[in-house]
């Protein structure tokens, strides 16, 4: 019986552990994981939560049932259920390993019909794009920056986005390219508006 507690303890303290720092550090999970590992990674963060309600509705029901000879090793996987969703749910301080990285100094959004994506200009003169968009599209796009007054020149590490430019005009409400050549006539570039995404489509 001990044997068994424990070991249903042990993978409670896993799954909550494993919950935690998916969702924790999902941010590099996104920006620097692809394919196969990504979807695996991604989809781990679910079904470790729907698996921690389960443990914690059983362990109310263990507790309720062993009410009159309670233990730490009856309630302790239960409690840690508990405060992992008290967490989760409403907590309004969650930790982020985007924290980890430069501050944001600049940011702006688009807002397309079927997609969307920010930019973020950091204090060490780097920058991300996300774009994402339907049937799960998620792109990354990085590289460094040099400002000159209201004009940002991006240098890529990676490909270019194809509706964003290397040339940027910060006209205090939208960043426009510059850019005049185009990869072919149906290209068109679109303007980020400043700010945090609205939700406006």
């Amino acid at each position: 019986m001990t044997n068994t507690i424990n070991r249903k303890r042990t993978i409670v303290i896993t799954v909550c552990i494993a919950y935690l720092l998916l969702t924790i550090f999902y941010h590099h999970i996104d920006k620097y994981t692809t394919g196969i590992l990504f979807i695996i990674l991604t989809l781990l963060i679910p079904v470790a939560f729907i698996a921690i309600i389960v443990y914690l509705i059983k362990g109310l029901f263990q507790i309720y049932h062993d009410r009159k000879s309670l233990s730490l090793n009856v309630y302790l996987p239960t409690l840690i259920c508990l405060v992992t969703l008290a967490y989760t749910i409403l907590s309004p301080y969650r930790l982020d390993s985007e924290n980890l990285e430069s501050e944001i100094v600049l940011r702006a959004c688009f807002e397309g019909t079927q997609n969307q994506a920010t930019i973020k200009f950091r204090r060490n003169k780097t920058f991300e794009i996300n774009w994402t968009g339907a049937f799960f599209a998620d792109s990354w796009y990085n590289g460094t920056y040099k400002q000159n007054a209201d004009t940002f020149y991006l240098q890529y590490t990676t490909e270019k986005p194809y509706r964003f430019g290397d040339t940027i005009l910060n006209n205090g409400q939208d960043l426009i390219t510059l850019n005049k050549i185009k990869i072919d006539s149906s290209q068109y570039f679109v303007p980020f508006y400043l700010g945090h995404c609205k939700g406006l489509n």
